[in-house]
């Protein structure tokens, strides 16, 4: 049976848009902080996986949202490590209200990374075990996000900065998350809220890199939107959002 972990998080303002709804961005750091709490109580926290000069990295997520948290609204959130083959880990979240509702469903796709030469290392049923997540050969095919149309789009550049580097030497998540969506503007984001989306994540960035921000409409569907990072000629990050109306107050 698989290793099931929960706790519960209250929404503070710092973590909110001007809708005072959770960020995506500050959605992800919880939910990793929620799966890096379960690492620890299993024995195999971010110190365990170091010492053997490796560590954890997220290619891909996959969201499906019925509404995004408010502030000083108190969320539980459920984490479990579902299935793992030699190169992939797949570990599902749950962000619940107090009444039991889910407001979320994300899944992650993690590999590990070995520090010594950059690249992905296999992953050993040692390291996996406590989870108790199910073995499978077989290695997931998802759909990647749409490309950009490149007739229609906007763009924004960035400069990587020391604060945006974690203590795994690369660019957290949630400054993806930023980038990707900051492209879109202002106005788009005030009147849209997002309800579904992928993220799929191809190339570190390094510090003090430019790295470009693009992002564009779908002719078919004008609410989804398609979004890439490059640096140069290189892709790093690739994404696509479903959004709704943002509902109005009162």
């Amino acid at each position: 049976m698989t290793q099931l972990y929960k706790e519960s998080k209250e929404i503070s303002y710092y973590m909110c848009d001007r809708h005072q709804r959770v960020t995506l961005s500050m959605l992800v750091n919880l939910l990793l902080d929620v799966s890096e709490k379960h690492s620890e109580g299993l024995g195999r926290g971010e110190t365990y996986v170091k010492e053997k000069g490796l560590s954890w990295i997220i290619l891909r997520y996959d969201f499906d949202i019925q509404r995004l948290p408010k502030v000083n609204e108190t969320v539980e959130i459920e984490t479990v490590a579902t299935e793992y083959n030699k190169l992939f880990t797949y570990r599902d979240f749950f962000v619940k209200d107090l009444e039991g509702n889910e407001l979320i469903k994300v899944t992650a796709t993690f590999a590990l990374l070995n520090h010594s030469n950059r690249k992905m290392a296999r992953i050993t049923e040692e390291l996996v075990e406590p989870y108790k997540a199910v073995f499978s050969k077989r290695i997931r095919r998802l759909a990647k996000p749409q490309e950009i149309d490149n007739s229609v789009y906007n763009e924004k550049q960035y400069e990587v900065r020391y604060f945006d580097i974690d203590s795994n030497h690369h660019v957290n998540n949630s400054h993806y998350i930023t980038w990707l969506l900051d492209s879109l503007g202002s106005s788009y984001l005030s009147k849209f809220e997002i309800t579904a989306g992928t993220i799929t994540f191809d190339k570190e960035v390094s510090e003090h890199q430019i790295i470009t921000s693009v992002s564009s409409g779908r002719k078919a569907d004008e609410l989804w939107t398609d979004h890439v990072i490059t640096s140069d000629t290189v892709r790093h990050c690739q994404a696509s959002f479903k959004w709704k109306t943002v509902e109005k107050e009162g």
